[in-house]
């Protein structure tokens, strides 16, 4: 695919999920349950980013999250606040939000700074990782190697993103994680949207050598396991048009 036809196809999933944001989001206050109504609709966008279900481009209004939360504007504009301030969003001239798009550079220095933080978690999380852990991680990496199956692209993401945060979160940081969530935000809508457009039938599994060295506690392998798994998705991505010359 061309850089033309690679922007047209973006441009139409934009489209289609600024058209439909009732697709990821909660439908009203009742379905936040678990803290504060600021918290969890940053909780709710987050984890939107983090997915893919909001895509590089798309634009919303602070009303138009506050209609759909079923809320006032004061605890949407908070939550974007620190969406924005974390650069997994940006504010518009009219004061519109949208999702950044991907230029090729801030993708590169996005991933050299995973390659460091996400092997070092996964160091530290090798050390504490227990058998529940491992196998919960297990189910995951089956349900996501099914999704390869079906190329189901939402699936696999969800699942991956999964099994990642599992694996982080095991290594009891309360420094590095919070970083890494903020990078996973910045890159999960450009990853949905590559992934979109080439399936994922000739993804790699590089999570079946992560849990063979975390088995053997072995954490210099499970680090550089992780790194070989950011660095295969990379390298299809690089490969392809699909960046911009800007942000904007």
């Amino acid at each position: 695919m061309g850089r033309r036809a690679a922007t047209r196809a973006m441009q139409g999933q934009t489209q289609r999920k600024r058209d439909d944001l009732s697709m990821m989001l909660p439908v009203n206050r009742g379905d936040i349950v678990n803290g504060s109504l600021h918290d969890d609709i940053y909780a709710a966008l987050r984890q939107a980013l983090i997915v893919g279900d909001l895509v590089p481009g798309q634009a919303f209004s602070i009303r138009t999250l506050a209609e759909r939360f079923g809320t006032s504007l004061i605890p949407v504009r908070d939550a974007l606040k620190r969406l924005v301030a974390e650069r997994a969003l940006a504010m518009l001239p009219n004061r519109t939000l949208c999702v950044p798009r991907m230029t090729r550079p801030r993708f590169q220095e996005l991933l050299q700074v995973r390659l460091s933080l996400e092997t070092m978690l996964t160091r530290r999380a090798a050390e504490f990782i227990g058998v529940e852990e491992i196998r919960v991680l297990e189910r995951i990496n089956a349900d996501m190697q099914s999704a390869v199956g079906t190329d189901d692209v939402k699936r696999y993401l969800t699942a991956n993103q999964s099994f990642h945060f599992t694996l982080y979160g095991a290594a009891n940081s309360e420094v590095t994680f919070p970083i890494v969530e903020t990078l996973w935000m910045q890159a999960g809508p450009f990853l949905n949207g590559v992934f979109t457009n080439t399936g994922t039938r000739n993804a790699r599994d590089d999570h079946t050598k992560i849990l063979k060295a975390l088995r053997r506690r072995d954490a210099v392998a499970a680090a550089e396991a992780v790194g070989s798994d950011l660095a295969d998705a990379a390298d299809v991505i690089l490969a392809r048009e699909e960046f911009v010359t800007d942000e904007n």
